[in-house]
């Protein structure tokens, strides 16, 4: 007889928890970040990124033109140790996710910061399991497509805004 492995690409967990371990990986990427932040500021307090009016927001500036890519690349490793599968595909719908919530967070008014500043931090939590619930094998291709659609729209809407 022969014996037919399952296919490794798809996860037989329950939808549930690959969402909440999906969101597990929005939680930790900007904790990273943020950690990162707070770690250079109190290390190099006298640092040209540190301002008498602005504290150390150049630390903050620093790793958000650098730590969102970072933070992007290193969503796939970090979906894959957690078994959110398959990976690759939640990763690169999160990135496109991602990328548009952050061009809304950049288009908002800087009487807004402090709001586009949590958009930015609580993203990964919107995208990541969104990402993961779109990747699964019975979502219909009409919905992923639509999905995907609107995360391109949205992010073209913020970017006429900004300029």
């Amino acid at each position: 007889m022969i014996e037919v492995l399952p296919d490794a690409s798809v996860s037989h967990a329950k939808p549930g928890w690959r969402i909440v371990r999906a969101g597990v990986v929005g939680v930790i990427l900007p904790v990273v970040l943020l950690g990162w932040v707070a770690m250079m500021a109190r290390l190099f307090p006298d640092s040209p990124q540190c301002g008498p009016y602005t504290g150390c927001l150049g630390y903050l500036v620093q790793a958000w033109e650098v730590g969102r890519w970072v933070a992007i690349a290193l969503a796939w490793p970090l979906l894959y140790l957690l078994r959110v599968r398959p990976s690759l595909p939640v990763a690169i719908l999160a990135a496109l996710f991602l990328t548009a919530i952050w061009q809304v967070a950049e288009a908002m008014p800087v009487v807004m910061f402090g709001e586009a500043l949590a958009l930015i931090v609580f993203s990964g939590v919107i995208a990541y399991p969104a990402a993961a619930w779109l990747a699964m094998p019975r979502i219909s291709r009409k919905l992923l497509t639509l999905a995907v659609a609107s995360s391109f729209a949205l992010y073209a809407y913020a970017f006429l805004l900004t300029y």
